[in-house]
This record gives structure tokens, C-alpha cells and sequence, in this order.
């Protein structure tokens, strides 16, 4: 889109409508340019593959005294007319023999100029044949193709050409800082060419953020969703984004057909894929996310389609740009939404959708059980990255699971994933598909029992047991007459955790000491080791101090053997408590630190949480800046968790006085102020900040960041120590002046400061105390 009409010669084309972003890709693709004479820039259909080519070959035309010369090849239909088209481009007359790839490529020979071949895509064959022999017999001609696929002939370099970058709206976003988006730049230079009175607003920030997101950066999409804002508002514009295919259905009418609509690029590149190809592209589209080879060759494999044949058809799929290979050690693939939406009609429409559902749903379950297997053991951080990685996949099983009325199946992926539900801080979304799967069975369904003895425990651990007796009693009614004692074991837990979650720890000792009787009678280790964390933690609360300790180190014993990490680091959080509670305070922080790096190796964030929290309390009376600032992380913490410092009954008194106490030590805009810094840290800053270890890269002035500013805080505040006004510091930050004015504010109340040349002599004595 915005392109002029179809032009020949050795002049680019001008652009009609603003080049916008893409600063990286054009710098790397020159570089690539001047180091090799094949340059192929492929991506998928709207990504802006063209626009960059000609922006590229614009910069670099004084590196070719005989110019440039720009071939679109879209409307080209066969392949004996591709040398015509690009001798008719070049300025040639006609041959009377006809052009070929050989006389084309002897008459550019003593040229020296850019070729550059747009949309090759649907002749890659005899472009690949005429690029071959220019650059054997044309020494001084470089090629620039566009393609959703390469051309795969010697001295090719590919270039990715990527979507532009989308912000994500969170909590504490501002619109001033979308701008900084090339994707959000886009939607507004082309909504405001078509309505100039648009404005970004903080009502309309979210809105738009979630536009270019959801269309993945895409820039054929951005400006055919911004094309709508003359006739909608961009809340309904986001509104009607559940299917992208029907409302970006008008475009720029001087645009080729395939680019008016965003619906005709992607047939395009279906139009372009072999039947097996269009079948796999059609079932891939199950997963909502990411998805490794294996699971591809499990879901989308059938009789109409080896296993063994899916491989080399994901290959030729990511080559021609309909799946994106994402960057890691781990091969990983995924569609764009568009694309995938595109994919997921053509298999409703092929009447194989419920099978290939059947099959994630299968593959799913496997991986789910073998998460519940291999969980204990040294192996934990490892699945725990995977599962985190598979999660939508998951999710989706377990809807097609219940929309398809197989209860059974759905409730053994949740409940083989219990402890995942708990250790990513999805305690809710667990508790969903285990209620809708025993509401939507009937009694005596296999996997029932299991099934409401997790949704007892999740609901526990949320803080809400009003049902939770009459869901272990189901739980047991269904197990029969003669329960395993594993079984009984698991419900004697659950009773106790759900008196130990609401504060009445003396009531939760008879249900787990009966509990840990029960797995003394089994080799389950994972449901022995829960309980001596549980047990011990309610000793503790009782007072029975030299108990807790008993169980404690115990649990750290069995957890250490086995080389888990999950109750491993739960225990030496809840040890290094009652030591402190006993008069060891550096043997207690010294494990409360390495629970929580150990908490944060695994992304547990409820367990962050509790750690953070706890080094709060230490920090109080020593250094109750530190302290507060702690419990601002803490609260992030809990906040991103999903979880509740409210729900954990046996912890929340101490998070109560440590703040009664903060305050009486600081005034209560103070420690209000240094909680907010700290819960604006990142996980990652939040981990530095309380272990002192590195936040970035070399040379990041960690005191200045995290006592108690934000990054861009202590920027601002190095600039008003060097005399600058607001003014020029936002033209040194490339950030607006009313954002520093905020910014400035913030560092005064943060600070408990009243001018900024107190603010001018605590950096000062910042960087000091660095450096020393």
C-alpha cells in the first residue's frame, strides 16, 4: 500500500504516504547489500517487504552509476514473460528472437547498476534461472528480490523482514509512551491521512496498543484498521478485531488486488502452497501459540498425511513465510493471528476440524502426564519453562476437551497439572477447568476423585474453603470403599492446608499428622514432602518450635536427595523465618536469599513473593527505606502471582506489623513513596535490589536505579544534578517535557525532598558511595 503506480527505468518509485520506523532493518539490510550481490528480503504478505526494498535501493543508488532498476512482477503470470518484463524495466528494446535469461543477462554485462525483483513469490523457479545468470555474466550487477520465500541459489543472503514493534498496554502504561512504537507511529500517521483531527488520547492508548498488537505488527493490517477510524471509533475498531478477515476487508484501490485487502495477501500465499502444504498450513492452525516439530508431527499427522512428511512440508512453510521460527535454543513455530484465522476456516471448511482437536487434546494429555512424572526430580526448573511455553496449547485442549463433551479427559490434564497450576501462579485458571470438569461429569467418571481433590486444594490455596469440606468428601465418596493411602493421605493434606490458609494452624495439626502417617505407608515422595513443608510451617505457627524445625529439615532433606527445587527453596524460606524467629538473623536471611533465587530460577511468583515479603520484615528495623521498598516489590509480587498475602493467613500478621512499624519510623508519604518505586521494579531489578546482584549489562549504576527510583528516575535525576531544566533534559531523554515534569515530582516525593539541589547532592553522594 502507498505506493505510486507501476513506473520503468532506473527511477524508484516515490513514496506516497510516510515511511515510517523500520531504522534497524534498513541499516542491516544495506550492510547486507554492500557485502553481497543477492539480497533477498521475504517475509509474509503485508509485512512490508516492497516499501523496505525501495527505501533500501533510494539510499544506495549513488553505489550504482547506471541507477536502479525496479521490476514488479506481480501481475506477471508466466514464466517465459519474467525476462521480457525485466529487459522492458532495464530501458532494453525489444528483441526481435525474444528475451532470455542468457541474451538478458549478455546485455546487462557491462552494466552496473540495482536490480531489484518485487513479489518473486509465485515465479521463484525462472527468477531464480535469471538472477542466476545475470550475476554470472553481469560482475556489476547486484540484485535486491522481495519474495515470500527465497530465491535458493548460490550467494543468496535472506533477510527476515519482521513486524513492526507493538507496545503491550499494562498497568501504569501512558500514551506518551506509545509513540515510541513503530507499529502505534504507523496506525497514527495513517489514521490521522484519513481523519486529521485524530488525536492519542489515555482513553483511546489502550485501545490503540491492542489494535497493533493484535495484529501482530503487520503494517498492511495497522493501515487497513486505521483506514476504518473515519467511520468508527478505535474502541469498536478493537471491539470487531475477533476476526481480522472480515473487517479489514477495504483497502487503498491504486494498491495491487493482493494488497487491498488483507484477506486477498493471505489467499495469495495459499494460492502459492502445494495441497499438502495447504492441509498442514489448514491444521496447524489448532495451535493458538507457539509449537514445537514433535507436536506438530502428533496433531496435524493422519493418513492423508505421513508423520514422517511433516517435517520438510514445516520447512517449506516457514521458506514461504506462513510460520515464523521463533529465535532459541528450542525450535519453536508459530503463525500469525491473521494467518492462523485464515488457516482455521479452511479447516472448518474441510470438516476435519474435531479429529485434529482430538489429537492436541491427546498430545496434551501425554505431555501432561509426563509433566506430573518427571516434575520431582532434578529436572523441575526444566518443565517448568516448558509448560510455561505450552500454556495456551494446553488451554486449548482443555476447552476442545469440554466443548466437546469429554469431562473425563479435561480433568486428567488439570489434575496431572496441579502443581503447575500452583507454582506459575495460575491458581484460578487451574480451579476453572477442574470445576467445569467435574460440574460437566457425572459420579463414577474415571479421574473424578482426583479431580475434586485438586479442585479442594486450589480453592484452599486461593483462600476460599467454604466448599472445600464438601468437595473432599465427594472426593471421597467417589474413591469407593478402600481409598489407597496415598489417596487419603492427599485429602488429609488439603483439610489441613485449608485451616492452615485461614489462620487456624492449631486445627490444621490433626489432618496433616495423619496425612504424613498416610505417606509413611507409600513411596510417594511429592505427597510426603508437601506435608513435612505443611506440617512444619504449622509447628512453627504453634509454637512447637524444635518440631518445625524436625520437619522442616526433613523436607529439605527428601527435596535435596531428589534435587527439587519447588519445596526445596519453600523450605528454606519457612526455616530461615523461624530462625530469625529464634535469634539467628544471618543464618535466616542467607536462606531466605537463596530460596529466593531459587524462586526466581523457576518463575515461581508466589513464592518471590513470600520472599520478598519476608526480607521486607527483616529490613524493618535496621534500614526501614530498604524495608519499604522490599514490600513495594513484594506487592508486585503478589499482584503478578494472582495470589494474596490475605489468603495466607499464617503470614499476613507479620506483613501487618511490619508496616505499622515502617511508619512509625518514616512519614507515611515516604514509605508510601518507596513502595511504589519498589513495586515498579521488574522481577528482575526487584531480585537485584534485594540480593544485590547485577540488574544488566556492564557499567548500570545499581544504588542510583534501585534506591528507591525507577531507571528512567535516576536518568532524570542525573540530568537535574548536571543544572539541566526540564526542557533540555527531555530533549536529552527523547521523552516530553510534561513526562519530565512527572518524573521530577515523583524523585521530590520519592526522596521526601523539597528542591532539586537536594535531589543535585543525593546523586552526588549516590555515585560517591558507588564508586567506593
Amino acid at each position: 500500500m502507498g505506493r505510486s503506480p507501476h513506473r520503468t527505468g532506473s527511477d524508484v518509485p516515490a513514496e506516497i504516504t510516510t515511511f515510517v520506523g523500520r531504522r534497524r532493518e534498513l541499516g542491516e539490510a544495506r550492510a547486507l547489500l554492500s557485502s553481497s550481490r543477492l539480497v533477498t528480503l521475504n517475509g509474509p504478505g503485508g509485512v512490508g517487504k516492497t516499501r523496505l526494498a525501495l527505501r533500501v535501493a533510494d539510499q544506495a543508488r549513488r553505489a550504482f552509476p547506471d541507477g536502479v532498476v525496479v521490476v514488479e512482477l506481480a501481475e506477471v503470470r508466466t514464466a517465459e514473460l519474467v525476462p521480457h518484463t525485466v529487459a522492458l524495466a532495464s530501458g532494453l528494446l525489444d528483441d526481435p528472437a525474444g528475451w532470455t535469461a542468457e541474451t538478458l543477462a549478455e546485455r546487462l554485462a557491462s552494466r552496473h547498476l540495482l536490480l531489484v525483483l518485487d513479489n518473486c513469490e509465485h515465479l521463484v523457479v525462472p527468477c531464480a534461472l535469471l538472477v542466476r545468470r545475470i550475476l554470472a555474466r553481469a560482475p556489476d550487477v547486484h540484485v535486491l528480490t522481495t519474495s515470500r520465500e527465497p530465491l535458493r541459489i548460490a550467494g543468496e543472503h535472506t533477510y527476515a523482514v519482521p513486524p513492526l514493534p507493538v507496545p503491550t498496554w499494562a498497568e501504569g502504561s501512558r500514551a506518551a509512551d506509545l509513540e515510541q512504537y513503530d507499529g502505534v507511529r504507523l496506525f497514527l500517521d495513517r489514521a490521522r491521512a484519513r481523519e486529521p483531527g485524530f488525536t492519542l488520547t489515555e482513553a483511546t492508548a489502550p485501545h490503540v496498543a491492542e489494535i497493533c498488537q493484535r495484529l501482530d505488527g503487520i503494517p498492511l493490517a495497522i493501515e487497513l484498521a486505521a483506514d476504518r477510524v473515519r467511520a468508527l471509533p478505535v474502541e469498536e475498531i478493537n471491539a470487531r478485531l475477533g476476526s481480522r478477515l472480515r473487517l479489514l476487508t477495504t483497502g487503498d484501490r491504486s494498491a495491487s488486488a493482493r494488497h487491498q485487502t488483507l484477506l486477498a495477501s493471505i489467499a495469495w500465499s495459499h494460492d502459492l502452497c502445494t495441497a499438502p502444504e495447504q492441509l498442514l498450513w489448514a491444521r496447524l492452525s489448532v495451535f493458538p501459540s507457539s509449537f514445537v516439530m514433535s507436536a506438530a508431527e502428533a496433531v496435524c499427522s493422519g493418513d492423508d498425511l505421513p508423520s514422517d512428511d511433516v517435517v520438510d512440508l514445516l520447512t517449506e512453510l516457514v521458506e514461504k513465510s506462513v510460520l515464523v521460527r521463533e529465535q532459541g535454543s528450542e525450535a519453536r513455530f508459530r503463525m500469525l493471528g491473521a494467518i492462523r484465522e485464515f488457516g482455521h476456516q479452511r479447516l472448518a471448511d474441510s470438516g476435519g476440524i474435531a479429529a485434529v482437536h482430538d489429537r492436541l487434546v491427546g498430545w496434551c494429555a501425554q505431555l501432561a502426564t509426563a509433566y506430573r512424572e518427571g516434575w520431582f526430580g532434578p529436572g523441575q526448573q526444566e518443565w517448568s519453562r516448558r509448560l510455561r511455553r505450552e500454556h495456551q496449547n494446553i488451554a486449548a485442549a482443555l476447552r476442545f476437551a469440554l466443548d466437546g463433551r469429554r469431562p473425563a479427559r479435561a480433568m486428567a490434564i488439570a489434575s496431572d497439572l496441579n502443581l503447575y497450576w500452583v507454582t506459575a501462579g495460575l491458581l484460578s485458571e487451574g480451579r476453572h477447568w477442574l470445576r467445569r470438569g467435574v460440574e460437566e461429569s457425572e459420579p463414577g467418571t474415571p479421574g473424578r476423585a482426583t479431580a475434586l481433590r485438586w479442585l479442594a486444594y486450589l480453592s484452599a490455596c486461593l483462600g476460599d474453603v467454604v466448599d472445600v469440606p464438601r468437595l473432599v468428601a465427594d472426593a471421597r465418596s467417589e474413591a469407593g470403599g478402600e481409598p489407597e493411602p496415598a489417596d487419603l493421605g492427599y485429602l488429609c493434606f488439603v483439610e489441613g492446608i485449608a485451616q492452615l490458609t485461614i489462620g487456624e494452624s492449631y486445627s490444621a495439626r490433626t489432618p496433616l499428622a495423619e496425612a504424613l502417617r498416610l505417606f509413611a505407608r507409600t513411596d510417594d515422595f511429592v505427597g510426603r514432602t508437601h506435608v513435612l513443608l505443611s506440617y512444619g510451617v504449622t509447628q512453627w505457627l504453634c509454637g512447637e518450635l524444635d518440631s518445625a524445625q524436625e520437619l522442616l529439615r526433613e523436607c529439605l532433606h527428601v527435596s535435596g536427595i531428589h534435587h527439587e527445587t519447588t519445596l526445596h527453596s519453600s523450605s528454606l524460606l519457612h526455616l530461615g523465618l523461624l530462625l530469625r524467629d529464634v535469634g539467628e538473623p544471618a543464618v535466616a536471611e542467607a536462606m531466605v536469599l537463596e530460596a529466593l533465587q531459587l524462586k526466581t530460577r523457576c518463575d515461581e511468583s508466589t513464592g518471590q513473593a513470600m520472599c520478598l515479603d519476608a526480607l521486607a520484615w527483616f529490613s524493618v528495623a535496621d534500614d526501614p527505606r530498604r524495608g519499604a521498598t522490599l514490600a513495594g516489590c513484594a506487592e508486585a509480587a503478589w499482584r503478578r502471582s494472582g495470589a494474596s498475602i490475605e489468603r495466607v493467613g499464617a503470614l499476613r500478621r507479620f506483613r501487618a506489623a511490619s508496616l505499622e512499624h515502617l511508619r512509625e519510623q518514616l512519614p507515611e508519604r515516604v514509605v508510601d513513596a518507596l513502595m511504589t518505586a519498589g513495586a515498579e521494579l521488574s522481577t528482575t531489578q526487584a531480585f537485584a535490589y534485594a540480593t544485590g546482584a547485577p540488574a544488566g549489562g556492564a557499567g548500570r549504576d545499581l544504588a542510583g536505579i534501585f534506591e528507591p527510583l525507577t531507571e528512567r528516575e535516576w536518568q532524570v535525576a542525573q540530568r537535574v544534578a548536571e543544572g539541566l531544566g526540564n526542557r533540555q533534559i527531555a530533549g536529552r531523554l527523547a521523552i516530553s517535557p510534561r513526562t519530565v515534569d512527572a518524573h521530577v515530582a515523583h524523585i521530590l516525593t520519592k526522596l521526601a525532598f523539597g528542591s532539586r539541589t537536594q535531589v543535585a547532592a543525593w546523586v552526588t553522594e549516590r555515585r560517591r558511595s558507588t564508586q567506593a
